[in-house]
Formats: C-alpha cells, structure tokens, sequence
C-alpha cells in the first residue's frame, strides 16, 4: 500500500527498506515495480507472471524440451488458474495453481511415455546446496511497490513481492511499528488485496484496498511486517492464525554453543552484512527473513510445510435437507516448532548412521520430541511425512513411518492429519494385518505411514487403562479413590514417585514383548513414531520392536516428559542428546515448552481456582458417624467383623452423594453464566465415577430450573430494571448472576448437558446407553465442539438503545451489553439443543482437542501425567478466549506435591497454570502500569472525568507512538480485568475501566487511528465490553463527539459545539483523514493540493487554535466540492469523466498550452476516448508496448489538431500529454474495453 506518513517517518525507512536490504543480502534480485515494464518484464499491470522469467526457467528445468510449444501449453496452463478468477474462486484458482506449482504439467512424450515439465527446480542441490548452486538453480527476484490492477484498471500498490522464476509466490504487507496494531493492519491489508477481506473489516468502496484475486492465484505465503516483527499466513488466514518465527535452528547454528538457538550465528551474519548494529540483536522480522524467505529454503517450505486443511462441518445448527454446501478449507502453513523439529528428524535421518551400519546396540538417528500439549503434534507429524515421501533424495522418500499410539481417538486424529500429506496411509487392523504390514516396511513400495495403537503390538502385555481414557476395567468402574488414596499411602512410605504413578515392567514382560512378532523387516529406511514416549509400556513396545524391527530408527514424542528417573529409560530407547549446559543432563532431540507456545499463542494460559467447601468433610465425618451408630449395639468382635467388611464410606461414597452433587452442580452452573458462557464457551466436569456422571446430569437440569425461576422473579419483581441507575461495581454477587443469567436466558432453556462414558457390565441392563453408546457420543462430542448457533462467535459488538417497556434477551455473544435490543437469531425446531456441558469421567480428558472448551470442573481425584492431560483441555486458542479455567472441587490442585509427585517439582505443563489469587496483584500491577503512563504523558488522571479534562488528554495523546502505547497499557490492564471478572477483587477498578475506555475511544476517534476512522471495541473481553458499553454510548451522546467524516451532514453542527482548540483539532484530523483516505485510491491534484495547504497552515500558525479554525474552514470547504459531480459532466461515462479531470488538469498546469473552456474540453475528450475505445476494441490490443506506441501516435496527432499549443514552443508537451494519455488507457485497458463493449 502506499506508505504511511507516522511521525516524519514512513513505513518504507522502518519497515519495508529493511527487509529490502536483508532479501538483497541473502541473493535475491531487485526491480523496482515502476521500472519492471521498462526493462521488459512485464507488458500489462494486471499480469502477474513475469514471462521472460517464467520461460526462462521452464526451459531450464525441462532440458528435454526441443522446442517452444510445450512451453507455452505450461505456461498457458499456469495463466489458465489466474485468469478471471474472482473472489468466491480464489480458493480453487489457488489450488489448481498449486497443483500445478508442485508437481508441473504432464505432455505426451514422443515415445508414448508422458514428459513433465516443471516449475522449479526441485532438487536436493537447488534446496540445500550452497549459496551459489541454490541461486542458480531457480531465480529469485524482489518487486517493491509492484502496481497491480484489478479488473476494473483500477490499481492497487502492494509493499513487496516475491518472485521466483517469475511467479509470485510471496506478498508482504508493511506497516510502521508506531501505527496501532500494525501487524493487524497489514493482515486486513493482505485479505482485502486478495479480494477476501475479513468478516469484520468495515472499510468500503474507496476507502478499502483494491480487490486483486487474480495475483493470489499462485501465491503460497503471505507476511505481515512492521520492521520488528513478522507474522507468517496464507491468502485464508485471519489475524489470529498469523504466526510470529521465533526460532533459527537448525539452519543457523553456533560451533561453540551446541544445542543453542543459533541466534548468535545469525547476528554474525546480519552484522558482517552491514544490517545490525553491535549492539543490537536480531528481530523476530529478520529471524522469519532470514528462515522463511532464504533463497531455496522459501522453495522448501512451499514444497513440504504448506497445505489445505478441511474445516470442520458445523454440525450444531441444523441442516437444510437436499442443500449442498461447498466443502470449506483452510491453507495452513507451519509454525517455528513444528519446521525446527521436522528439519532435525530429517537433519539426523541423512547424517547419522543406523544400527544396521554401526552394528551397536542402539540407532544414533533416534531423539525425543518434547513439545507441550496443544503444539501441533500431528501437523508435527503430517510435515515430517511430506517432508521426507516428497523428497527427490531417494534415501529419505523412501521411508516407512510407523506411527503408534495408546488411544484410539488419537490414532484417528493423527492418521487425518498424516493423510494431507499425500502419503500412503495403512492402518493396522488387527496384529496379524501389523505383522503383513511391518514386513513390507522399508522395501519397495512400502513408502507409507503405518498407524497402530500399542494394544496392536502388545495386547495384554498392557496394563488396563493404559490409555488413561478407559471409565471400565473388566465391566467395573475403574475405583480412581481407591487408586489415588493407595498412591498417597506409597509415597508417604517412601516410595519413589515415578514408579508409583507408572510401575517399570519387569523382566518376563519384557522377555515375553520380545516374542510377541517374528523379525519382519531388517530395513533402516524404517522410522518409528512414538507417541506419550516418557511412558513405562513404550520399553515393552521397545522389547517387541527391537526383535520385529531391529534396524529402525525410533522419534518419541512427548507432552509431559518425566524429567528423573524415567527420563533415562526414554534416552536409552531413544537416544538423548549430550549435555550442552552446566546441569551435565542429557537433551531432547527439540525442545518447545508451555511457556513458548503461550507466548506465540499456541496456547491460551490457564488459570484455576479452587472451590472446594467444608461440606464434603462434614457429609463424610457425618456419614461415618451414621455408620458407627448402625453397628454400635454389635458387640466388639462382630463390628469388627462388619467394618473390615464394609468398610467405612469411601470418598467415592461422599463424591457421589446426592445432596453434594446439587450443591456442586448450582455451583458450577452459576460459575458457568458469569465466566465462559459470556463469551459462548463451553465446559466439561470431571467426575469420580459413571454413576456420579448420570446424578451430575439429572442436577445440572435442576439447577437450571432453579437458576430460571430466579431469573423470572428478579424480572418481574422489578429488581432487574432497577440496577440501570446503580453502577455495575454495587451490584450483590446474586444481582450480578441474576442480571447474566437474564440475558442468556433463552440459550439456559436450550442447552443440554451430557454424560460421555464408557460402556460396562450395566450394558446387558439397557442401562445408561444414551450416554456409552460410541455413535452417539460421536454426535455428542460434534454437537459440543460447534459454537453456539444463536449466538455467532463472529458477530461484531453491537450497541443499541433500550426498547420499552423491556428490553428482549441479547442473542448474540457480539451483543454483550445486557440492555442491548438484539432480535434473537431462532433456529428451526428440529435443530439439537446446543450441548454446553461433557461429562465426563476418564474420557476426553486426554488427547480431546476442543478449542470452544473454556472451563473444566474437577470433581474427581487425578495426578500425574492425567492430570497435566486434562489441564490442557482448557488451553486450545480460539477467538476471543484468553484464557482456560480449571475450577477444583475436589482439592487436586491444592497439594501438587502429591498429585503431581512424579515431577519432583518440575511439572512441565504447569508453566503457564496460575491461580486466581495470582492474577489479582496482577491487575493492580496493570493499573499502576497505565497512571504512571498518563503522568509519563503529562495527563492529569483525576480530570478525565470532566470534558475538559478528557479533550486536553485527547490533545496531549498528538504522538502515533504514545497512542501505540496507550492501547498496549490500556489492554494489558483491560485484559487483566476481564481475567479476574466476575470475582470481586475486580469491582474496585471498574470506574477506571469506564474513564480510561473512553478516553481511548475518544483518541481512536480523534486521530481515525482505527479501521474506518470509527471506534471498536473488538479488542476487548466480552466481560469488560459488557460493563463499559452503555458508558462509552452515553459519552458519545453526552460529549458530542462529531462524525468521522467532514462529508457527514451534522459534522459542521457538531464541530460548533465544541471548545475553540477541540473544534480545530477536530477539523484537522477529519480533513487530513479524508485527504489520506482519497489519495491513497485516486491520485487527484486537487487532493495532493488541498494536502500541503493543511500542512501549510498547521506549520506556520503552530499552537493559534483560533486562526487555525479560520483557515481550515475553506479547506473543509474545496474538499468537499471535489466530491460534488459537476453537472458540465454528468452525463459522461466513468472512463469520460477520469479524462476530463486529467485532461483538465494537465492543460492547465501547463504554461506552453491553452486552457481550453468547458465545451472545447469535452469535444477533445470525446475524441481522445474515441480513440483509445476504439484500440480497445481490437482483440490484438493488449496493452504492450508495441500496442501503446500506435495509440500515443494517433493521441498526439489528435491533440496536435486540437491546437492547444502557445506558439512553436509546446510540441513537447503534446507529446508528454499524449504519452500519459497512452499510459493511462493501458493502466485502465479492462475498464475502457468494457465500457466499448457496452456501447
């Protein structure tokens, strides 16, 4: 886009120059965008292939290739998907292109034998080899400001552009670091360019990017940058889905530091390039440079790291019967970790040696991939499979992947992952099928990924419940009190933690696991795939493997890893690598902690709170008081007897008591209406057994009941209207409950809360099979994961006065505010009730990926690796979620030195979990954090409740980078508050929410910093949107905030009203936003003109309101005339209109022509349209060069009639004028040969 003026500085000097300079750097070629047509690349604005390039390179990668023929038809080919293509068929456009680009075009050969012609240069050399041998393979060029026009002639200008063998496969969007949010706004930038702009971006018709589809055909990556950071995305991502590239290795590495992370390697080399400082470190924009976009590792990643995902179908709303929908996707390219971990697998399978060549005891290629749950596991696996059966080496494309798990739902989601890859995909089916399968392993056409669980290899070697997701051993409730109670009691003997969470099997397990399979495969091009690798079976799978498979080399994957004791057992099965630190332990092969992946927003951080109440100790102490009681008139020996019988009650018994699990389930429910059903998430409970799963349902659907007959009172009562008048801050915690549960309150009605166990002795009973039957939890578990369907996750923040006598319940999550007047999105009657809550007992608290899940409710005892599974089912990222909940009602996680002893104190998922009490200091850290910003800014924070106060801030805030700062002050304390809302400790700031949220509202407004030059509230928790929306509407009503725009019918009224400097200001920042707004579409004169005299004015009466006011008033006035249609052409078409204006303009502006009168102007501008229609109605004319010096000669022979010159003198300027008449037609060629056609 065009630069963007911040500060004195534009985004080119911050953001785009540097890039520049580090892509020049690493080899790539440079053209200006202006000079690609002088210099023969390119013949029309709308082609995006450089075909001189294009066939350059074809020719080069098909030596066979005898003549031009078969050139043209790959060429034909590759145009054939960019051409017309639209915005609805950019998805196909781009898929065909991307075919094409990765596996060429097929011609019959001469010897009946098809011939491939390609692209690119795929081999290894042209991908790995040196500098100089990667350049020469494929060519490499950089266009800067590269002029694109869409199908109209109107032009878009795009930042950067990179070509490879002449065909865009990377478009990078700039901003300055000062703009706000500037990678955000290169995101929205990039989607409206590709003619997909995002759901909420509000900007129209002029004021919007031009739409170029046609140029995205084939592009594969798109950047965001802004000089200090870089995000990574494809033509479908949304903001959310850009990545930041955090991490150099392996491609960079230090002699000195192995193991490390490469960026002192990577300073050197910006540093000897002139582009660093000595003082300086790299940035995230130049680690993504110097990883994504290097020369042959760009052509690597497009090959191996870029594919398209099917999109889940929403199955929560019903669906209209015999109507077809068309399959959604999304492009999904790889994130740092998963690129850092494939290219080390493969970096060891191609330099280590195996066992087959050492003949020692161990393969040296194996390692242990530590990456924390939620980091993209099985794209992890997906890649490393494309990565290697797409590789030209045939060493490596090759490779049998034998992919084993310990569930079965992870096997299915791993294996429809690995099946994008293109890969054969095999699954085991039964130990029989395994061992035909493993047999094949490593041979000739035994190219594949082979899935099987770890009962597939083991059978009854593995212990019951391995899995962890097993409610049932042998029909019975797995007894998870007794379990836990036991492992308590070991470890208070003394005994070691690890082997109490995950026994060791002895030695006639492991001698028995090694008889299991006969040798089926002796092949090293073998590859084994371990998941949950730190647990105790993977050395009985390693026992069975090492007899069927002894050549393999073995990846384990982890999670959870055992840092003592176990972690031994994984080296030697694996192989860990050598100490780099001063610990002397061993490492894994990569590494990617809770930490990073909450920092790139892998993952959401989690917060828990612990809810457990006395009464469960009461009921238990009262419950074994009734026991004694019971047996007291026994005498001593037969109580005895009795007890040892009996028992007393267990915790299970007080867990699954009737009048607790009530208690418990209003509790969770409340919970649930205040936290994560204000922003449309959902929850799961874990419970101690199936029963207490059944009795949690049947009291969920009571304490609804409950819940709605409070609702209907407070209503009718008159308690609900009543709390307009009282800040939200002095609402009762029940008013508050009251007041949320009275807005969702048509969702309450719908929602279903359901039971997933697993099926056990009580099946031959008919019992509980609505909730063990596995088709039906299938449709369960799909209703639950699709977002509510009357409140669209997606709908923009809606503000709306109240209608009398009542308001009607909000629908909308967007709707937030609960006197919003919101129609309520009904769905047809046979639609399923929305399934808010899963029950569950051990199912789904492992390997469940469910992004829509905020809160987990624990009411079950769980340690160890199970319990770090089950916090991760909270931290899945999805749209406006900040963060999971797990709320403890049993005392889990108020002693993790016992559930969690297996981790000597280091539990690795546990970085980011933090407990409420934590998050409170916190918020008042934030709120310190934004004073000392405004006493930083000399803003008086006591006076921002008054107008005067608010408007001299508003001035004061003049810097782009203190209102950058403001927003990230302002968001790190409003985040703060929406994480501890609706708990108490959050009320005493609400009054700072609403007067430092207006007064960004009234800065964003001032300035037009946001999208639109309006004001939204998109970036701010649902929770806070809801206390502060009315605030920010009555300060809007009240204050008199003019309109965005000074075409706005009330913007002179409103502007009246104002103190003398506000109404300057406010004067100021509307024309310059209309000026920057019409520039950056439409190079008009007028507005370039209207521009310096702004300019002019603020410099020289800097700081004199009052005359400022006086100047700008006629400024405001011309702008607003250049919008006005002039009646003198009215009735010329479009294209007539523009050549009236450019005509206009340049005749006047020159001293050695006439200035011709209105009706002179137009006879000339019939004749010169005449002229240009008439060439673009020629099917030969294509806008070439050779096609535009014909028409710039009968142009000036035109203009040379007309007569226009003053004397001898002006024949030159004829025949400019006739030059940018020329170029002008051929910049806008589609939009005059339309208007031809129409004639």
């Amino acid at each position: 886009m065009a630069a963007e003026t911040v500060g004195g500085k534009t985004e080119q000097v911050e953001a785009e120059r540097p890039l520049l300079d580090h892509l020049k750097a690493m080899g790539w070629q440079h053209i200006e965008g202006a000079r690609l047509k002088q210099w023969g690349e390119r013949d029309d604005f709308r082609d995006v292939l450089l075909d001189r390039r294009l066939r350059a390179a074809v020719r080069r990668t098909s030596p066979w290739m005898t003549d031009d023929a078969h050139t043209d038809a790959a060429v034909l080919r590759l145009r054939g998907a960019a051409r017309h293509v639209s915005a609805q068929s950019l998805v196909q456009a781009n898929r065909d292109a991307t075919e094409l680009l990765l596996h060429g075009v097929l011609h019959p050969g001469p010897d009946e034998h098809d011939v491939k012609t390609q692209f690119f240069d795929w081999a290894r050399e042209a991908l790995e080899g040196s500098r100089e041998e990667v350049l020469a393979r494929n060519d490499y060029l950089v266009v800067d400001q590269l002029r694109v026009c869409d199908a109209d002639g109107k032009p878009a200008v795009l930042d950067l552009v990179l070509f490879v063998n002449g065909i865009p496969l990377v478009v990078i969007e700039c901003k300055s670091p000062d703009v706000q949010d500037p990678l955000g706004k290169a995101v929205r930038d990039l989607r409206a360019y590709s003619g997909r702009p995002l759901d909420d971006d509000t900007r129209k018709g002029e004021g919007a990017p031009r739409g170029i589809p046609h140029l995205f055909a084939p592009v594969q990556l798109l950047v965001a940058a802004d000089g200090r950071q870089a995000a990574l995305g494809t033509y479908s991502s949304a903001e959310e889905h850009y990545a930041l590239w955090r991490s150099v290795t392996p491609d960079y590495s230090d002699p000195d530091m192995p193991g490390g992370d490469g960026t002192p390697a990577l300073r050197r080399e910006l540093r000897g390039w002139g582009l660093l400082g000595a003082a300086e470190q790299p940035t995230l924009q130049q680690k993504l440079t110097a990883i994504v976009l290097k020369p042959g590792n760009l052509l690597n990643i497009v090959r191996h790291y870029v594919f398209e995902k099917p999109l889940g179908e929403d199955k929560g709303a019903g669906k209209k019967q015999g109507k077809a929908t068309e399959a959604k996707t999304a492009k999904v390219v790889c994130r740092h970790q998963q690129y850092r971990a494939t290219e080390k697998i493969v970096e060891r399978l191609r330099y280590r040696p195996s066992r087959a060549v050492t003949g020692g005891d161990r393969d040296e290629r194996g390692g242990v991939i530590w990456h924390t749950q939620g980091a993209g596991k099985s794209f992890t696996m997906q890649f490393l499979a494309r990565r290697l059966h797409m590789n030209p080496d045939p060493e490596l494309n090759g490779i049998t992947l034998v992919a084993v798990t310990d569930r079965n739902d992870l096997q299915r989601q791993l294996r429809k992952a690995v099946e994008l890859s293109d890969s054969t995909v095999r699954e085991a089916t039964s130990r029989t099928d395994l061992e035909k399968l493993l047999r094949r392993a490593g041979r000739y056409g035994g190219r594949s990924v082979i899935f099987a669980t770890i009962q597939k290899f083991l059978g009854d070697l593995v212990p019951g419940g391995t899995d962890g997701a097993s409610d049932t051993v042998d029909g019975k409730d797995r007894a998870l009190d007794e379990d836990f109670d036991e492992a308590r009691r070991r470890l208070a003997a003394g005994e070691n933690a690890q082997e109490v969470a995950d026994p060791t099997p002895d030695d006639k397990t492991l001698a028995k696991a090694e008889r299991i399979f006969p040798e089926c495969s002796d092949s090293d091009r073998v590859l084994v795939l371990v998941d949950e690798a730190h647990r105790s079976h993977t050395s009985v799978l390693h026992a069975c493997l090492r007899k069927a498979l002894p050549n393999a080399a073995r990846i384990g994957f982890t999670g959870t890893p055992l840092m003592e004791g176990r972690l031994t057992d994984t080296g030697r099965i694996f192989g860990l690598e050598p100490s780099t630190g001063p610990s002397g332990d061993p490492e894994f092969l990569d590494t990617y902690r809770m930490a990073e992946a909450e920092e790139d927003k892998v993952v959401v951080p989690v917060r828990y709170e612990g809810r457990t109440t006395k009464a469960e100790v009461r009921d238990k102490e009262r419950m074994d008081q009734c026991f004694e009681d019971l047996i007291e008139p026994l005498e001593d020996a037969e109580q005895e007897r009795v007890r040892k019988k009996y028992g007393t009650p267990s915790s299970r018994t007080v867990a699954e008591s009737v009048p607790l699990i009530r208690r418990k389930a209003a509790d969770m429910l409340e919970h649930y209406v205040t936290g994560p059903l204000t922003g449309g998430f959902k929850a799961q409970v874990a419970v101690v057994s199936r029963r207490a799963a059944v009795l949690y349902r049947n009291a969920f659907l009571d304490a609804r009941a409950d819940l709605l007959r409070r609702v209907a009172e407070f209503d009718r009562s008159g308690r609900r209207e009543a709390l307009r008048d009282r800040a939200p801050e002095a609402y009762t915690v029940e008013e508050a409950l009251l007041l949320r549960a009275w807005q969702f309150q048509e969702l309450l009605r719908r929602i279903e809360f359901v039971p997933v166990i697993s099926a056990g002795s009580e099946q031959k009973d008919g019992l509980w099979r609505e909730w063990t039957d596995e088709k039906k939890q299938r449709e369960h578990i799909a209703r639950f994961l699709a977002p509510f369907p009357q409140l669209p996750p997606e709908n923009p923040w809606v503000i709306m006065p109240p209608r009398e006598p009542d308001p009607v319940p909000a629908g909308s999550v967007g709707g937030m505010n609960p006197w919003s007047d919101l129609v309520w999105d009904t769905k047809e009657e046979s639609d399923p009730p929305p399934i808010a809550f899963l029950i569950v007992k051990s199912m789904l608290l492992t390997g469940f990926d469910a992004p829509i899940e905020q809160a987990l409710y624990l009411d079950r005892p769980i340690r160890d690796a199970e319990l770090l599974q089950a916090i991760a089912r909270v931290n899945r990222p999805a749209r406006r979620k900040t963060e999971g909940l797990v709320v403890d009602y049993y005392g889990v996680l108020s002693n993790l030195a016992v559930t969690l002893a297996a981790y000597q104190g280091n539990p690795p998922a546990l970085d980011s979990l933090r407990s409420m009490a934590d998050e409170i200091p916190e918020l008042s850290r934030t709120a310190d954090a934004f004073r000392d910003f405004l006493a930083e800014a000399d803003i008086d924070a006591e006076s921002l409740t008054t107008r005067a106060g608010l408007a001299s801030a508003v001035l004061a805030l003049s810097d782009p980078g203190q209102r950058a700062a403001l927003d990230e002050a302002l968001g790190a304390f409003l985040g703060a508050v929406d994480r501890v809302l609706p708990h108490e400790g959050a009320l005493g700031y609400l009054p700072d929410v609403r007067t430092w949220s207006a007064l960004q509202m009234r800065v964003r407004r001032h300035y037009r910093d946001d999208t639109g030059g309006g004001f939204t509230m998109r970036g701010y928790g649902r929770k806070v949107r809801a206390l502060i929306a009315d605030h920010l509407d009555a300060v809007e009503i009240s204050q008199a905030i003019p309109p965005v725009s000074i075409l706005a019918a009330d913007f002179d009224e409103a502007v009246a009203t104002l103190p003398v400097r506000e109404a300057a200001a406010e004067q100021v920042q509307a024309l310059r936003y209309h000026l920057e707004e019409r520039l950056a579409v439409e190079e008009r004169s007028v507005y370039r003109q209207l521009s310096q005299e702004l300019e002019r004015v603020l410099e020289e009466f800097a700081g004199r309101w009052d005359t400022i006011g006086q100047k700008l008033g006629p400024l405001v006035e011309r702008a607003r005339r250049a919008e006005q249609s002039d009646p003198t052409v009215a009735h010329l078409t479009r294209m007539e209109q523009r050549l009236y204006a450019l005509l206009g303009e340049k005749l006047a502006g020159s001293e050695l022509l006439h200035t011709p009168e209105p009706e002179e102007l137009l006879r000339l501008v019939a004749e010169v349209y005449d002229e240009i229609t008439s060439q673009a109605r020629l099917a030969s004319f294509g806008g070439e060069d050779r096609h535009i010096t014909v028409l710039e000669a009968r142009l000036y022979e035109r203009l040379r009639a007309a007569g226009y010159r003053r004397g001898g003198e002006g024949r030159e300027e004829v025949k400019r004028l006739a030059s940018t008449l020329a170029g002008y037609a051929a910049q806008h060629l589609s939009a005059f040969r339309a208007e031809a056609r129409r004639e």
